[in-house]
């Protein structure tokens, strides 16, 4: 079945998370170091949580608001009383920012970095009705937000001895359209192109075995989402731990998987599915941007 737009890639799809990738069944290690920029709420803020509820005892969290950070921090306390958790609060768009909160890691030691945040703006569907200043932001953001991140954490994910290097971005299955209720263009295009960076980030350091991921959370009705227009509003029904879950099950595995590097992921996609679609997606290079030409 060709399937252009991601959805269904599986033919069992989770609103909840299912028990193949709860975090109690993917346990971390204590010693685990993960850095999220754009934890204070939302997916950020449970990403956070479901890898504090897999053992992982190292935080940093990035975010513009730090009483927001304060929040996720006291989450993760309630979950692991011992965790170490590092605020620092973080401005994507701004390298100088960025790379403040990488020196912010302890003895440079990391395992994974999480880059959530995110910028979709008003829900405009014509361009010539776009502000463009809402259209540059979303490039600031989703782009050069994620080649910021790239630039200043993967030196640290590649020398953690024994770490899982693993490079991940909350994406969206929007990145795939053109029309529809929900097809902004600044959001849907920028969202395209930080698929193709991870992409570049891939075939760039896989063989250093860097581990890059696209995911798509779900359709979860965060703060973000308040701008989605009220004819889709009833489809937001998906549980905000998808995505955190999900990636826990991803490091957890992270030996096993690095065949999926660079590939576009669905947190709502069924795990066992997935891996059992290896040879395909292996053979056919399938789950990244391409044109199509016959």
């Amino acid at each position: 079945m060709l399937c252009r737009k991601g959805n269904r890639f599986t033919t069992t799809e989770h609103q909840h998370p299912c028990d193949t990738v709860l975090p109690l069944n993917n346990p971390l290690p204590s010693s685990f170091s993960v850095c999220i920029v754009g934890a204070s709420r939302g997916i950020g803020q449970s990403v956070a949580l479901s890898f504090a509820k897999a053992g992982a005892g190292n935080f940093i969290l990035g975010a513009r608001t730090m009483e927001q950070l304060e929040v996720t921090r006291s989450h993760i306390l309630q979950i692991k009383p011992d965790a170490h958790v590092l605020l620092q609060d973080c401005d994507a768009t701004s390298y100088e920012s960025v790379t403040r909160l990488a020196n912010a890691v302890p003895n440079g030691k990391l395992d994974a970095l999480i880059f959530n945040s995110g910028f979709s703006g008003p829900v405009v569907l014509r361009i010539t009705d776009t502000q463009p200043s809402d259209f540059q932001t979303a490039f600031d953001v989703n782009v050069q937000g994620t080649f910021n991140a790239a630039h200043a954490f993967i030196p640290l994910l590649l020398s953690t001895q024994e770490g899982a290097k693993m490079f991940s971005v909350v994406n969206s299955m929007a990145s795939w359209i053109v029309d529809g209720p929900i097809a902004n263009a600044g959001y849907c295009i920028s969202k395209l192109a930080q698929n193709r960076l991870v992409e570049y980030l891939s075939n760039q350091y896989e063989k250093e075995g860097l581990f890059v991921t696209s995911i798509h959370p779900g359709a979860v009705a965060t703060d973000m989402a308040k701008t989605a227009p009220e004819e889709f509003k009833p489809y937001l029904v998906d549980s905000v731990d998808l995505c955190g879950h999900f990636m826990v099950w991803l490091c957890h595995h992270r030996k096993d998987i690095q065949w999926l590097s660079g590939r576009f992921l669905s947190a709502k996609w069924d795990p066992t599915e997935l891996l059992e679609k290896r040879e395909q997606i292996v053979e056919k290079d399938l789950l990244k941007a391409r044109m199509d030409v016959q």
